[in-house]
């Protein structure tokens, strides 16, 4: 937890009126050392129907202050987990944004567990499925070059879940910086 904590900052960005804004949660189970995915419901109307994806959705100004309430309240919304109550909030990260949609900026809000096996109710309309991605196992399922919509990509498959784009850049980082493993770059990542 540590580690997580040392690689983003202490603040609570509140958007600016140039971009849309989103979070995503992204929850740390210490005793899994492992980390919350979900796998978004199909959806025709939905840009990013049936990927893999951290809770998360864009800023509401009528019902947040700023981006880690973003988080929070999806968080509660798509698997039923009440952040504030059972879990430590880390930081945030730097912004992300989707290649399909460069004009949304992503902030990751980093969360532990305090309860290692909490209760989750998944919101169907939001995802059709979550896990928990044990960080000792990623790199046995990494691939890197996934035909993903016509373009070769590293990803991560467990299962019938592709984890790639942002979401698998968001991953990249945090192990990186926080568990020392080296996951094969994103045509987008830029380090």
């Amino acid at each position: 937890m540590a580690r997580l904590r040392k690689v983003t900052k202490n603040n609570r960005p509140i958007p600016d009126n140039k971009h849309l804004w989103a979070a995503v949660a992204v929850i740390y189970n210490p005793c899994l050392n492992a980390i919350l995915i979900g796998k978004r419901t199909e959806n025709p109307t939905d840009p990013w129907s049936g990927d893999a994806a951290f809770p998360g959705g864009r800023f509401n100004p009528s019902k947040d202050n700023d981006l880690v309430e973003t988080a929070i309240r999806e968080a509660r919304e798509e698997v039923g987990l009440d952040l504030i109550r059972d879990a430590d909030l880390l930081g945030v990260l730097d912004f992300f944004s989707p290649s399909n949609a460069p004009n949304i900026s992503v902030v990751p809000v980093i969360f532990s567990l305090r309860d290692c096996n909490p209760k989750l109710t998944i919101n169907k309309t939001e995802l059709s499925k979550v896990f928990w991605l044990r960080i000792d196992d990623i790199t046995k399922h990494v691939n890197i070059n996934v035909n993903i919509k016509g373009f070769p990509r590293p990803a991560i498959i467990m299962e019938d879940v592709i984890i790639w784009g942002m979401t698998y850049r968001i991953l990249r980082r945090l192990l990186k910086e926080t568990f020392s493993i080296n996951l094969p770059k994103d045509p987008r990542d830029i380090d």
